[in-house]
């Protein structure tokens, strides 16, 4: 009897330690996650904000600020490094002395000192080349891509230390091309050494002719230009080709160039035939490497 006593006096001593450890652990909880979001929303505000600056710096063609932005060790799922990317920079800037970016925030996903931001880019302008007897002519650039930046905390502020492009198609157009709806069809991502098609749709009137060519060009510094017999479109306006996928490791663009002309009928039986137009479209199509390393067993 003393003993069932003494267990339930003993029951009654505990109970309220254990009910206050209790309470203790869920404030501590409740404060530690509280505190947690607090930290999580003033960290996607700093994002967001070097995001602000980062459009800012871009299209003031500040190079020297813009690089303040990235880490040392800066890396591109293409392989650049930062010194490599921002000379790519410097070369778009110096053929678009106009050309502008917004930058759209999808997500942002953080991870201690690492964060991930989805964004989709897109660019704009124009660009002043010589043709046919040094004669200038204008054509205009548009770019739009979607991707993924890596940032990393150091010292307290946030550094984008990798970016990986998802998709990015961009159009180089002059004259009548710059009206027209011209559609790159190609795969986003491919096997290394892969077979893929590409195909080219243009929405013209019957009086335009078009030839062009389609190729594949590995993303390398300095970029190199892909060269390939012009063939006539069909008469219903596509172009298609099959290509073999590098297999150097390396992403690619699938580009297609093309020469516009138009049919001019000046009487019954005087025609005039003139070039209207050129378009360079590009689509990027990333390269998965092989791996030798994967060994299945029945």
């Amino acid at each position: 009897m003393r003993k069932i006593i003494f267990t339930l006096v003993m029951a009654l001593l505990i109970t309220p330690v254990t009910v206050n450890i209790s309470d203790a652990s869920l404030v501590s909880d409740r404060s530690y996650r509280a505190e947690q979001r607090r930290e999580n929303k003033q960290n996607i505000k700093q994002i967001k904000d070097l995001f602000k600056v980062h459009e800012k710096f871009a299209n003031a063609h500040d190079i020297k600020m813009l690089e303040v932005l990235y880490a040392d060790n800066y890396k591109n799922n293409d392989g650049f490094d930062k010194k490599t990317y921002f000379k790519s920079i410097e070369t778009t800037w110096e053929s678009s002395k106009d050309i502008s970016y917004t930058t759209k925030i999808q997500s942002v996903e953080i991870d201690g000192d690492n964060a991930s931001v989805n964004v989709i880019e897109t660019a704009s302008g124009t660009i002043v080349d010589e043709m046919i007897e040094h004669v200038p002519i204008s054509g205009e650039i548009h770019s739009v891509s979607s991707g993924i930046y890596y940032l990393t905390k150091i010292n307290g502020k946030w550094y984008i230390s990798g970016e990986v492009s998802l998709s990015d198609e961009s159009s180089l157009l002059y004259g009548d091309a710059r009206f027209m709806n011209i559609e790159l069809q190609a795969p986003n991502q491919v096997s290394s050494g892969e077979t893929y098609s590409v195909l080219l749709k243009v929405d013209a009137d019957k009086e335009t002719m078009i030839v062009g060519s389609i190729d594949h060009d590995p993303v390398t510094y300095p970029a190199k230009t892909p060269k390939s017999p012009l063939r006539a479109l069909s008469t219903s306006q596509t172009l298609e080709r099959y290509i073999k996928a590098n297999t150097d490791n390396l992403n690619e663009y699938a580009v297609a160039s093309m020469a516009i002309s138009k049919v001019k009928k000046l009487a019954p039986d005087n025609v005039r035939v003139y070039m209207s137009g050129i378009a360079c479209v590009m689509k990027r199509v990333n390269v998965v490497p092989k791996n030798n390393f994967i060994k299945l067993e029945d």
